[in-house]
């Protein structure tokens, strides 16, 4: 234990000796791909309708974000969209890091994220009944085939960014993503649905980011 607490003290106090302090700033567009679930509870309520929704699923990642970087610490955002086939929806977060800087051009930072999240979960299979309330109170199908749900989320991710001499921005993203509760507050066909299962997503992902911006040290 005590080895596992010095060998992180001992990286982290190498990386400062070899890096330093930036001040700039930073805007990108991003594309990635991220890897779904957390979903169980749901599939197991669709089970009883003959409906399937899979345990992880896939979608692709639009967005952009940016931010300042401020001594060691950055401060910045970003926002994105997923779309999948069976899964849509997006986010928002407000992004802290500390960073490191080499040979003036090369930033890593390790971040925290926190803000919002939107889901939209496409189901299949074939129903074997469905109520005559279901009928006349949705407009989806017999079930609905879309389900939504959102709330609260918390990203850790590792970024990794360099800057070409004429501002151009080339990076590369790693993050976790978890809801930060519980949720089920479901929606489907515009109406909300009480006493659903509920359910914690989570997502592994991995982005490229293509952008502009510039660092220097105070004074320059």
């Amino acid at each position: 234990m005590r080895t596992l607490t010095i060998v992180p003290v001992l990286v982290a106090g190498a990386l400062m000796a070899q890096s330093h302090a930036g001040w700039g700033g930073a805007g990108w567009f991003h594309v990635g791909y991220g890897a779904f679930s957390g979903f169980g509870p749901f599939r197991e309520a669709l089970k009883a309708s003959r409906l399937d929704y899979p345990a992880s699923t896939g979608a692709l990642l639009l967005g952009g974000g940016g931010g300042a970087y401020l001594g060691r610490v950055f401060v910045g955002g970003k926002g994105e969209g997923f779309l999948g086939s069976r899964l849509g929806g997006g986010m928002g977060l407000f992004t802290l890091g500390f960073f490191w800087r080499f040979r003036d051009k090369l930033v890593v930072y390790p971040a925290v994220g926190v803000g919002g999240a939107g889901y939209s979960l496409q189901v299949s299979g074939h129903p074997s009944e469905a109520s005559f309330a279901q009928a006349i109170d949705t407009t989806g199908g017999l079930p609905p085939r879309s389900f939504s749900i959102g709330g609260l989320v918390g990203e850790a991710s590792v970024t990794l960014q360099y800057f070409t001499s004429k501002g151009l921005l080339l990076g590369l993203q790693l993050g976790y993503l978890r809801g930060l509760g519980s949720e089920n507050g479901w929606s489907a066909a515009g109406i909300t649905l009480k006493n659903g299962p509920s359910v914690t997503p989570q997502a592994f992902s991995v982005r490229l980011l293509v952008g502009g911006g510039g660092l220097s040290q105070r004074g320059e």
